[in-house]
């Protein structure tokens, strides 16, 4: 079964809505007004009866309504107060009274009968083949202690006539009811959904080519111009993405490219030029650096793309941070004395971290590796590592060529290497901070840069410490 539109579901939505609302308003209204009418003609009865008594006089067993004729408002009150009236002797269940519209009725109650209106309730009613009334029930105690029943009635044909007129008219106005809520509700969908389908057809015109477009705005702050917004903060991140990935072609291609031009060349001069085992022996063992250098940056970039994708599983274990930092200085103190550098790692507290062991090394490894390549020799290399409230901080410090002020927000990049003039002797593909950065992020902390060119670089790696880490799951 091909499932309903979106269209066809609101318009059936809203009309069945609509239906229900005017349903049970029609109910409500039905019964509020049969509460009102039944309230009406009870409040007229018990005044018609209240009235009554004034008039009724009881002698000798006979009752007699004893009023002045000649005042037309009692007289025509008497006439239609006691249209449909009885009275009974409530000891013996005897008939003393009715009018002649009863008795054309020929209605009389039993004994029995009338000692359950007696003791009953307030209110009751007879339905004859002529004429549906209801009376009310009204005890009468006169001096010497007799009592009787009165019975003040009134036709029930107003009553049952306006809800009989109304029922007509709810029946007649359901349906029409619900073919109006239906194609109410179809036009409002169509105009609700027009919005909708203006930026399903926007969005459909975009196309790789085109991400730098966005979806327009009404300006009304409704719901669909923050589906709009949310597209286009999506559109941003894709855009982003996007230029990240042709940027990230370009220079892996540029990357790539030089080392086999490099390896291309030697091997053509050495095929054209070699004439000894010695000369061949160089050019292979310059070319397996290339390899070398080839192979660094594809396991670079195999670990970004891996750890990007969330395949990298980290551990968390209790690390000593500031031993493993000790340690790794005195590695690295060989490469940094090759280069005529000074490395010192300050004296420090123990402080732990819940972290990975290994990738805080290759963190650590990474920037004293920059730190080093970027400094010249007879520069200073100063480790240090610190307690900051909940948090361990690394510090790595150079006096070197520092970064300029265009190339900082750039530095996390991958393969950015700042100015080619400045770095293009030195080793490396630009990916090391990328790393790095990354880490520093899986152990839940931060990583901040403070540069001056041709001053040096102050980078500083803030991680929860060990009382304050996130526990692993």
């Amino acid at each position: 079964m091909k499932p309903l539109k979106l269209r066809t579901k609101l318009a059936l939505f809203s009309a069945a809505v609509f239906t229900f609302l005017l349903m049970l308003a029609s109910v409500l209204f039905y019964n509020l007004l049969a509460y009102e009418l039944d309230r009406a003609l009870h409040n007229e009865l018990v005044e018609r009866g209240a009235a009554l008594r004034g008039y009724l006089d009881f002698k000798d067993g006979e009752t007699k309504l004893v009023y002045n004729t000649s005042d037309p408002e009692e007289a025509f009150f008497i006439q239609s107060a006691t249209r449909y009236y009885q009275i009974y002797d409530a000891t013996s269940g005897a008939l003393v009274e009715r009018s002649a519209a009863m008795a054309a009725l020929g209605f009389q109650y039993t004994p029995e009968e009338v000692k359950e209106r007696i003791h009953g309730p307030s209110f009751s009613g007879i339905v004859t083949d002529q004429i549906e009334l209801l009376f009310h029930n009204d005890v009468l105690k006169i001096p010497g202690g007799h009592v009787y029943l009165l019975q003040v009635g009134s036709a029930t044909t107003f009553r049952n006539t306006a809800l009989r007129e109304l029922l007509k008219i709810i029946f007649w106005l359901l349906p029409s009811g619900v073919m109006f809520a239906l194609l109410s509700g179809w036009w409002m969908a169509r105009r609700v959904l027009r919005p909708l389908e203006s930026l399903s057809a926007a969005a459909g015109d975009m196309s790789i080519s085109q991400l730098h477009r966005r979806l327009p705005l009404t300006g009304a702050g409704d719901e669909l111009d923050r589906l709009a917004g949310t597209f286009n903060e999506m559109f941003d991140r894709l855009e982003k993405a996007v230029t990240q990935m042709k940027d990230f072609t370009a220079a892996i291609s540029h990357e790539l490219r030089t080392p086999l031009t490099i390896l291309r060349g030697e091997a053509e001069v050495t095929l054209a030029k070699a004439s000894s085992a010695n000369d061949y022996r160089r050019a292979l063992e310059s070319q397996l650096e290339e390899y070398a250098k080839l192979a660094r940056m594809i396991d670079q970039m195999l670990t970004l793309a891996r750890a990007e994708a969330g395949q990298i599983v980290l551990a968390r274990a209790n690390v000593e941070l500031s031993r493993l930092v000790s340690e790794l200085v005195e590695q690295m103190e060989a490469v940094a004395e090759s280069k005529s550098i000074i490395l010192t790692a300050e004296p420090a507290e123990p402080v732990a971290v819940i972290g990975d062991a290994g990738w805080l090394e290759r963190l650590i490894l990474n920037l004293l590796d920059n730190a080093i390549k970027f400094t010249h020799e007879g520069g200073r290399v100063c480790v240090r590592v610190l307690r900051q409230a909940d948090e361990a901080v690394l510090e790595v410090q150079d006096n070197g060529m520092g970064i300029t002020t265009q190339a900082l927000p750039h530095i996390f990049e991958r393969f950015y290497r700042g100015d080619p003039s400045r770095s293009k002797e030195l080793d490396g593909a630009g990916l090391g901070l990328s790393l790095a950065e990354w880490i520093v992020k899986e152990h839940h902390g931060r990583i901040s840069v403070a540069s001056q060119q041709d001053q040096g670089t102050l980078i500083r790696v803030f991680l929860p410490s060990a009382a304050s880490a996130p526990q692993p799951h």
